[in-house]
């Protein structure tokens, strides 16, 4: 098998999710498998900390979301330049509808990579 055909393979199955920002600018919101491992790591740190159960509330649990997907956007966003201008724009329920559509698109890969 050849080299480019796996890699024309992985890029399918490791799908990043793009984005057509108002501005114009198209990015990627890449995999976090695309990512190398200190970026990688911060990535799954981030998300883990969206999940935990802590002992913020009201205004400061949702400060704390908005720092956490301002960071987890820029981090795996290609253009960090064009993500940046954009998302300080960006209301709390567009950020996490976001996120969302971003975990379903590259949660196929992460899946089928956490069963090896």
């Amino acid at each position: 098998m050849r080299i480019d055909d796996l890699r024309r393979e992985a890029a399918a199955k490791y799908t990043d999710l793009t984005l057509e920002l108002d501005g114009g600018n198209v990015i990627r919101m890449r995999n976090l498998l695309r990512l190398d491992d200190k970026a990688r790591h911060s990535g799954q740190v981030l998300i883990e900390s969206l999940d935990a159960k802590e002992d913020r509330k009201g205004f400061d649990a949702l400060a704390h979301q908005e720092r956490v997907l301002r960071d987890l956007f820029l981090l795996v966003a290609d253009d960090t330049d064009a993500m940046k201008r954009e998302i300080e724009a960006w209301d709390l329920p567009l950020k996490m509808h976001i996120l969302e559509k971003w975990m379903e698109q590259t949660q196929a890969g992460e899946a089928s990579s956490s069963a090896s």
